[in-house]
């Protein structure tokens, strides 16, 4: 079964801009949000929006001391000089490309033309449009409607932004077969276009099944569906995973995924990885199972674990100091400990988030706990083995590391008046430390390695994981968004945090050349291979807007692959060495 993702899917520019606009006044506003109706169309986003704080009022009742944002879809005109009057704020989120077909109304209705909008009748952003229209105005939403259009001099049709162009294209040619004096504008959003022109092409190239992804009161996704049923393709209208069913695709061999202009990315990845899954249920018993392993050992963060101890081999070798691998052992259970630790306690952000990875800390999360008290003991008694010191050095990452996700350290944090500690607290900086304190200062420890070598060995690992927790978050970064979850592209925007990284990433790299030159270690720089793998990755997470997390999961795990792969290579390797 091949799957496909519409090109032209998920949030519209409206729709983008106006949930960063309620996120960043969420954030940072002391006082609590009104929104007049439904910002969008999706029932999940606005669940999301409301645990953090958005409360959707139907009334203009009781405006006083209210900040008042306006829906995305454009409300009534009356009613919105009624909020600017009352209301202590008013924040318009107002998609640009309603307000364009208001002002428009406005402007023709003010010169004398009667109005006519093809649309939905009902629809939130029709019932806007019409009281902009002084000089009359009439809803045409199917043949039927044209007959109630009334005498006048001139008219001018309009159509709601989010219309079915061939049925636009129809209507405008049976009210022209009546009416005479009629100015056409064609105001359907370039993004609806997009959208219905994805499902025709893939019609053309195919497809056998149609799976569109946003709310079942979306008017933009629920004519991506009738465009597949009337051209008799087997479609299925979702708003979450959960509603796909194997055995709806038993018969299907082309599937293009796309989805409506208000449904966020998480949710589409999330029908993504159910396709992906359900593709996965026709292998054999063997693939299946090298499958759900694979991904246990990915999302229980053991390939990680593995790849710590071959970073402190790594730095053992690079510093020349003698090889112990119970440094290598020490930095593995701590690095799984923290991961199943903090995944199992975050368990209530992956459930709307990551629901598959939820799932693994669901099923295992008491025997990944076990685990992980086990190994919290082993690193300890190993530690110990080798000296006190060490072992009181080791505990101080574990205690900060345990309790960074508490939910009473949490509480804690929430009430502390600073934003800029509340940032800093979850972004994953920490957790970058925590590994260079696994992976570097520990198997340097007591082994009198040199300022130089420790600066360069630090920046590299340093960069390495840092870069790669960066590509995870790029995945996740509109999920993080909506839900609150503080990423430093969350925190300082795509485009400085691209900008950090790229500067951070050329200054550690001239560090580690320059300080691996003048100490002849020269083989060592085949290590920027991993930098650049990540680098190249990082530009194309940027270019993919959805995906299917666990195989992006796993692209990015490779990486430690190609670690291990350069470990054992100069290790062994008499040529290299």
């Amino acid at each position: 079964m091949k799957i496909e993702m519409a090109k032209n899917s998920g949030f519209c520019m409206g729709v983008r801009k106006a949930i960063l606009k309620i996120v960043d006044e969420l954030n940072s506003s002391e006082e609590k949000i009104y929104m007049y109706g439904p910002l969008i169309h999706n029932p999940q986003t606005i669940e999301v929006l409301k645990n953090r704080g958005l409360i959707t009022i139907n009334s203009l009742e009781n405006l006083d001391n209210r900040q008042i944002a306006i829906r995305t879809h454009g409300i009534p005109v009356d009613e919105n000089q009624q909020i600017r009057n009352n209301a202590l704020r008013t924040i318009n989120l107002t998609c640009s490309r309603v307000a364009r077909v208001q002002s428009i109304i406005k402007k023709y209705s003010g010169e004398g033309y009667y109005t006519i909008i093809i649309g939905d009748k009902d629809h939130a952003e029709v019932i806007g449009l019409k009281s902009y229209a002084r000089a009359g105005v009439h809803v045409v939403s199917d043949v039927n409607d044209v007959s109630g259009i009334s005498d006048a001099d001139k008219y001018i049709i309009v159509s709601q932004t989010t219309h079915e162009r061939n049925q636009f294209d129809q209507l405008v040619l049976e009210i022209s077969k009546r009416i005479k004096n009629v100015y056409v504008i064609d105001t359907i959003c370039d993004s609806t276009r997009l959208r219905q022109d994805d499902v025709k092409n893939g019609i053309k190239n195919g497809i056998d099944t149609l799976v569109v992804v946003g709310g079942k009161n979306s008017a933009n996704t629920s004519r991506l569906v009738k465009i597949g049923i009337d051209n008799g393709v087997k479609s299925f209208h979702v708003e979450t995973d959960a509603e796909l069913n194997k055995e709806d695709f038993k018969d299907s061999k082309y599937v293009l995924v796309t989805a409506g202009a208000s449904t966020p990315g998480w949710i589409i990845n999330n029908v993504l990885e159910k396709l992906y899954i359900i593709k996965n249920e026709s292998s054999n018993f063997f693939v299946k199972a090298v499958k759900h392993y694979l991904e246990l050992l990915i999302r229980s963060n053991i390939v990680s674990s593995i790849a710590s101890l071959i970073m402190v081999l790594l730095a053992q070798l690079y510093a020349e100091i003698p090889f112990n691998i119970q440094y290598g052992i020490i930095s593995a259970l701590y690095i799984f400990v923290m991961y199943s630790v903090n995944n199992y306690l975050d368990r209530s952000f992956l459930i709307k988030s990551n629901s598959y990875k939820y799932k693994i800390y669901d099923k295992y999360g008491f025997y990944l706990i076990v685990a992980s008290i086990i190994s919290f003991i082993a690193s300890l008694c190993i530690a110990i083995m080798i000296s006190l010191p060490l072992a009181v050095l080791i505990l101080i990452p574990y205690v900060f590391g345990l309790i960074y996700s508490t939910p009473v350290v949490k509480k804690i944090v929430k009430n502390i008046n600073s934003s800029l500690f509340k940032k800093v607290y979850n972004t994953k900086i920490v957790t970058g430390l925590g590994w260079l304190v696994a992976v570097i200062v520990i198997p340097y420890y007591e082994h009198g390695v040199s300022w130089g070598i420790y600066l360069s060995a630090g920046l590299f690992f340093f960069i390495f994981v840092f870069l790669r927790h960066l590509i995870i978050d790029f995945v996740a970064f509109q999920g993080d968004l909506i839900l609150g979850r503080d990423t430093l592209q969350t925190w300082l925007g795509v485009k400085n945090v691209i900008t950090l990284t790229y500067s951070a990433t050329i200054v550690s790299s001239i560090v580690f050349i320059f300080i691996s030159i003048i100490n002849d270690k020269f083989v060592f720089l085949l290590l920027l291979l991993c930098i650049i793998y990540y680098m190249l990755l990082l530009k194309k997470i940027q270019k993919t807007d959805y995906l299917i997390s666990l195989r992006y999961e796993f692209i990015i795990d490779l990486n430690y692959l190609v670690l291990a792969v350069l470990y054992f290579g100069i290790k062994f390797s008499p040529a290299l060495l």
